[in-house]
């Protein structure tokens, strides 16, 4: 192949697809980089998808500190820097989801509210493999430690990844993270191992709401219930029955708002 030709070929994969819509309701404009399908989707159904997590954000006072835990490309965390105006902390430790999420960053000029780590929260801190589900923007059910499905089942992956791991209160209480007042946790499986060891934070008068992704057919997250209506933490059992799905590979599944 010609030099000339593959010059070509570069500068058509150089240029950058970006998607502009305005959320109507807080009259902000939103930008999100499309690097394929997956990515497209999720801009199409940032308002749709988890209808309950976009009404909770809206309600965010500004200023105040969030904690988006498997941040993917960051829809979440663009939307709530851009429409709350608070300080958000991102985590996604998948690299191709990650650069995605510097990008969206940077092309809502939003370097100022968002801070992003390439790392994943778990229960300790420590070097670990990250294993792939698929090595692709936007994709998700990765698994942290062990080479599980987002069911927590034992499965072979074909790809990994090296990449930090810490839990949240070491954050908090070792790497000097301010406590969030809002914390979202999605990271396809071990959401039960990173409340557990985050005994420190979830008890802090600080932190004001959670909001997890539980499967109820799971004791494991059976457990994430118990501990948070321990620490003082209540739900909606009307919203967890309005977000649980009903059928598919994520049948069970749903969105539980603690609030305190």
């Amino acid at each position: 192949m010609e030099f000339d030709e593959f010059n070509n070929k570069i500068k058509q994969k150089q240029q950058s697809l970006t998607i502009r819509f305005k959320d109507k309701v807080v009259d902000e404009e939103l930008t999100y980089n499309i690097k394929n399908t997956t990515t497209l989707w999720r801009a199409q159904t940032l308002f749709t998808k988890e209808p309950i997590t976009i009404s909770w954000i809206r309600k965010f006072v500004k200023d105040k500190v969030f904690f988006d835990v498997g941040a993917n490309v960051g829809m979440y965390s663009i939307y709530a820097a851009k429409t709350s105006k608070v300080k958000v902390y991102s985590f996604e430790p998948e690299s191709n989801n990650f650069s995605t999420l510097i990008e969206n960053i940077i092309s809502n000029n939003l370097m100022g509210l968002i801070n992003a780590y390439p790392i994943a929260i778990s229960n300790t801190s420590g070097f670990t493999s990250l294993y792939l589900s698929e090595f692709d923007t936007g994709s998700s059910h990765h698994m942290v430690d062990k080479t599980l499905d987002h069911n927590l089942r034992e499965v072979k992956y074909k790809n990994k990844q090296g990449t930090f791991k810490s839990s949240l209160d070491e954050l908090v209480q070792n790497w000097r993270f301010p406590i969030p007042n809002y914390l979202k946790i999605d990271v396809d499986g071990i959401e039960s191992i990173i409340i557990k060891n985050s005994t420190f934070l979830l008890k802090s008068t600080q932190l004001e709401s959670v909001l997890i992704e539980i499967n109820r057919n799971r004791a494991e997250d059976k457990e994430i219930i118990s501990i948070l209506e321990s620490i003082g933490f209540n739900y909606d059992k009307e919203q967890v029955e309005n977000s649980t799905r009903k059928s598919g590979s994520h049948e069970g599944y749903a969105e539980f708002l603690f609030y305190k």
